[in-house]
């Protein structure tokens, strides 16, 4: 997967349109069963400045909804690249976004473990779960605030390969618990392959299972957006040319394919819980960016 489009192709204030025609499609309510859903979007075609919301009152209140708090820590970009250490900044775990969390992860604890009154759609299969990486597994309010709300390939890089994420509040003993019930753990991400130290190594430290044990032809139980599995069949050129659904959904299918169930598919992004292969699916809150 190129750089430029290995995590985002729109930030949070130019997906307003693509936004509105997802929700014309009944896009949403058609992928999630449980969870947070987009604000109304502006119209595709604004005829008045008035039908738009101010970015800068738009940064602000997500920075106010995330609790923004100062930290020590420095951001892991060579300064060579912006010129100076910057103090990171990271969400408070007193503040709306974890308030916001602790209600949805309560309710996905009671689906699964209610898990013996769950009637598969796809077959008999091994209960499992299954959840993005970036603001469903680790969070990184840290990096959009660090980029002011710009997605660049090579800061964010820098972060990935720091492992400099810190776990979404609550999701490690979310996990945690479904593990205690029975249910085998998988992440799926759109990271690429030549990410995957940094990520499984961020997961580990934050309280995420990594198994390092081998599932199918994938070396572990985090599978990453990489067009060249043999269970993806989206693009036979070699240029990217699935896109995230494609990949998610065709992934999906394939664990589901090795004798599992999955019971429930946690994302931040609608692209993330789109197409099926799961029983429930559990769209978390994230107003800093759209993927598509």
């Amino acid at each position: 997967m190129s750089p430029s489009r290995s995590r985002r192709s729109l930030t949070a204030f130019a997906s307003v349109a693509a936004l509105a025609t997802l929700a014309t499609l009944g896009f949403q309510s058609s992928a999630v069963s449980h969870g947070f859903h987009a604000v109304a979007a502006p119209p595709a075609s604004p005829t008045s400045a008035d039908q738009i919301q101010n970015i800068d009152q738009v940064r602000t209140a997500i920075k106010a909804y995330y609790g923004d708090t100062l930290t020590t820590t420095a951001d892991p970009v060579p300064n060579s690249v912006d010129g100076k250490d910057n103090a990171l900044h990271v969400a408070s775990p007193t503040g709306a976004y974890a308030r916001e969390m602790a209600r949805l992860e309560k309710s996905a604890d009671g689906y699964l473990k209610r898990g013996h009154e769950h009637g598969s759609k796809h077959g008999t299969g091994s209960k499992a779960i299954l959840l993005d990486v970036d603001d469903t597994s680790l969070n990184t309010y840290n990096y959009e605030i660090y980029s002011n709300f710009t997605y660049n390939p090579s800061t964010n890089g820098s972060f990935v390969d720091a492992a400099a994420f810190p776990a979404v509040f609550g999701m490690p003993d979310l996990v945690a618990s479904a593990q205690k019930a029975g249910y085998t753990v998988f992440f799926l991400t759109g990271r690429p392959e030549s990410q995957r130290a940094g990520t499984e190594t961020n997961l580990r430290n934050t309280g995420f299972p990594v198994t390092g044990t081998p599932v199918g032809a994938n070396p572990d139980n985090v599978f990453l957006k990489d067009v060249n599995h043999a269970w993806t069949t989206c693009d036979t050129t070699g240029d990217n040319a699935c896109s995230t659904i494609e990949v998610k959904s065709e992934t999906r299918k394939y664990i589901e394919s090795l004798g599992y169930d999955i019971k429930a598919n946690f994302g931040d992004q609608l692209s993330d819980l789109s197409g099926g292969y799961a029983d429930k699916t559990f769209k978390l809150p994230n107003p800093m960016y759209y993927l598509p």
